[in-house]
């Protein structure tokens, strides 16, 4: 009798695997596929934002005009 239950218990185990946690890995990879690129963009423009700000203060300091 102990066999019959541990089966039925595997079978639901694997219908609940099968039902809820198989789509929503498959979701949340999805949901990945979206979410790397995005950050990737994101954070260049930023990198690209703050390398040319930096360009531009040093660019004002070298061009500042000298005493004699």
């Amino acid at each position: 009798m102990r066999i019959v239950v541990w089966v039925l218990v595997g079978i639901g185990a694997l219908v609940v695997v099968g039902g809820v946690v198989l789509p929503l890995v498959q979701w949340l990879l999805g949901a990945l596929l979206w979410l790397v690129p995005a950050a990737l963009v994101v954070g260049g423009g930023i990198w690209l934002a703050t390398r040319g700000r930096r360009k531009e203060v040093g660019a004002a300091r070298g061009d500042a005009p000298r005493l004699p």
